[in-house]
């Protein structure tokens, strides 16, 4: 079957954006005539090296796995293919262009989030690999800084907080609108509603909502706190070592991770005004955040329902 006889579908993010819990019921997911292509399928990696690198030879495998699949609908899911919040999404039209060329009128699923929200979450992940984080500093990072950074998906470093402005980083997808499905991650969990993605999609999937899919990281927020008293530094590098020890044999997740432990353990025993002003802090630079972008979000959000109701 050519190329330009398969319905493609392209779930590309945002990241933060609950992709790992749609992909985690797409992956069981085996029908006559429909394909799924997860985050870690061959099909995937070398798109999104050719966003990278756009050469004829990685097209041309591309080509080969689709051409030589036998579904006529694919969907192809990877919140890495629009891009990160680590280079500015300096080339997410770029990407789109290449990706338009690439495909016979693909359609997008692309899922969206409250700006202080999204990238407050970030901030939780970025606090798994750099324990020294403070948010204040993670949300001011200068936008030349941004702008230079070679390719890489890392929530370790910072960001310009106003870059979050759908309106902008959106616009070519705006312009196609009738081939995109634009969903509020907010209001997507919280009325549970898989419909929306399954009639766009036209699979059936009942999605468990009651499903948690990531360890919530947010009492990590606290290192930064705790990072300020010079003897949590050698408990802290204690503990890794434990964890490494004790994971060693045993397929685990990241053991920064095992750090979650350790904090909500001081947090209990630490008295909470000291920690209420870590959060009190964090919570003011939050509405900062949401302040300036309330505006333009609320406008993108119009946009969006003006254009699904026509």
């Amino acid at each position: 079957m050519s190329i330009n006889k398969k319905n493609i579908i392209l779930h590309i993010g945002l990241y933060k954006t609950g992709s790992t819990f749609i992909q985690s019921h797409y992956r069981s997911v085996k029908l006559d005539g429909y394909r799924i292509f997860l985050e870690d399928s061959e099909i995937t990696e070398l798109l999104l090296k050719y966003l990278n690198n756009p050469i004829t030879e990685i097209k041309e495998k591309i080509f080969n796995i689709i051409h030589n699949e036998n579904s006529k609908k694919i969907l192809i899911t990877s919140e890495r293919i629009f891009g990160h919040q680590f280079y500015n999404f300096k080339h997410c039209s770029k990407r789109f262009q290449l990706l338009e060329e690439l495909f016979n009128q693909p359609k997008y699923i692309i899922f969206f989030r409250e700006p202080s929200s999204i990238i407050y979450s970030g901030f939780f992940q970025g606090c798994q690999k750099s324990h020294s984080l403070k948010f204040e500093n993670y949300i001011n990072e200068n936008k030349n800084d941004l702008f230079n950074r070679n390719f890489y998906n890392n929530f370790t470093k910072g960001l310009d907080y106003k870059i979050y402005n759908y309106n902008n980083i959106f616009k070519d997808y705006l312009n196609i609108q009738n081939r995109v499905l634009f969903i509020e991650y907010e209001q997507f969990f919280k009325e549970k509603n898989g419909d929306v993605l399954n009639n766009f999609t036209e699979l059936n999937i009942p999605f468990n909502f009651e499903k948690k899919v990531n360890q919530s990281l947010k009492n990590l927020i606290y290192l930064e706190f705790y990072s300020t008293f010079f003897l949590f530094k050698y408990i802290k590098k204690i503990w890794i070592q434990f964890n490494k020890l004790f994971y060693k044999y045993r397929k685990a997740r990241d053991v920064s991770l095992r750090l979650i432990v350790l904090i909500n353990f001081l947090t209990k025993i630490t008295p909470k005004k000291y920690i209420k002003k870590i959060d009190d802090k964090h919570q003011s630079l939050l509405q900062e955040i949401k302040n300036y972008h309330s505006k333009n979000y609320k406008e993108f959000k119009n946009k969006i329902n003006s254009l699904q109701k026509n």
